[in-house]
């Protein structure tokens, strides 16, 4: 396996958002899949914490699980 195919640098190639994305970190030998579970508008996200009023306090394990239950 190319380990560049999965150089998480390589995002700036594509022109809109994917649903999945592949990346290796560092000699990791393990690819992780990241997958899109929300768009949010700019105006709704602190750019410092990266959370949206409703998830402050909250740890990144909560806020995906929050997002996961909202969705099914």
């Amino acid at each position: 396996m190319v380990k560049s195919a999965f150089d998480p640098r390589l995002l700036e190639k594509y022109s809109k958002p994917k649903s999945l994305l592949h990346f290796q970190w560092g000699d990791d030998t393990k690819v992780y899949r990241y997958a899109l579970v929300e768009i949010i508008n700019e105006h709704e996200i602190d750019p410092t914490s990266k959370c949206k009023k409703d998830e402050e306090g909250l740890t990144q394990q909560e806020i995906f699980k929050k997002i996961c239950q909202e969705q099914h």
